[in-house]
């Protein structure tokens, strides 16, 4: 009789499996990641600077998140999660990070998500994290809520990005890149950003786009530097050899 009742993701068996699976199978590989790639920092006097004022809100693009979460996690503090299916997936593995999640996106109980973020900063003082295009784009246009998060924290905004010299790139709304083993991992930090406490909501538009501003220079940096490694020593020493005209 229940021949007609379709199973919603998070009630098959398959999907309850991953979702233990996952997180261990995460940590496993962000351990191998971690342990055999090259790491290369671009501009960390600007996580220097975000570090000195004690936790700070990382501000990164959907796409390019994956090794700065992992990276981050040596600072713990909360980051916020969708409410999809493939947010349990994701929830399960930030969370074997050390982090706590808050629930939510723009799309789907993001103001509840938000403001439990803050009350959550506000108590422990801890950092916190917004893929600031999420959920689903446009790729590279920030949103909102991290002005919001950094006005009522008082906490500085760290914009960070990363690139590597071998992945695997998806064909999702976000072309998600995941680093492979044995790579160079290049880590991309913008100018962090100070949103005044009692900002007017006519004046967040001003910030919103500095955000945006800062971690497309950030990404465009990475980019070139990944590009600059991939070119081989050949490349690089020899020059055209310039024409030699004769006097008569």
């Amino acid at each position: 009789m229940f021949k007609g009742i379709k199973k919603e993701k998070g009630e098959r068996l398959w999907f309850r499996i991953v979702l233990r699976l996952l997180p261990w199978a995460t940590r496993i590989y962000f351990k191998l990641v971690s342990l055999t790639t090259r790491k290369i920092f671009l501009n960390r006097e600007y996580e220097e600077q975000a570090t000195e004022h004690g936790a700070f809100a990382v501000a990164g693009f959907h796409g390019t998140a994956l090794y700065p979460a992992y990276y981050f996690r040596r600072y713990g503090g909360v980051a916020m999660v969708s409410r999809s299916w493939d947010g349990d997936l994701v929830n399960g593995c930030v969370r074997g990070w050390g982090y706590e999640t808050a629930r939510g996106s723009s799309s789907l109980n993001g103001k509840e998500a938000l403001l439990e973020m803050i009350e959550i900063v506000k108590l422990k003082n801890c950092c916190s994290g917004l893929a600031v295009d999420a959920p689903r784009g446009p790729a590279y246009k920030v949103k909102m809520g991290i002005v919001s998060l950094a006005r009522e924290t008082g906490k500085p905004v760290l914009p960070v990005v990363s690139w590597t010299t071998r992945h695997i790139q998806f064909r999702s709304w976000d072309r998600m890149i995941l680093p492979l083993p044995f790579s160079t991992i290049v880590i991309g930090f913008g100018k962090p950003t100070i949103v005044p406490k009692g900002l007017e909501r006519d004046s967040y538009e001003g910030f919103r786009v500095e955000i945006e501003n800062n971690l497309i220079v950030a990404l465009a940096q990475a980019e070139s530097k990944v590009r600059e490694l991939k070119r081989t020593p050949y490349e690089i020493a020899v020059k055209p050899i310039p024409t030699q005209t004769s006097s008569s």
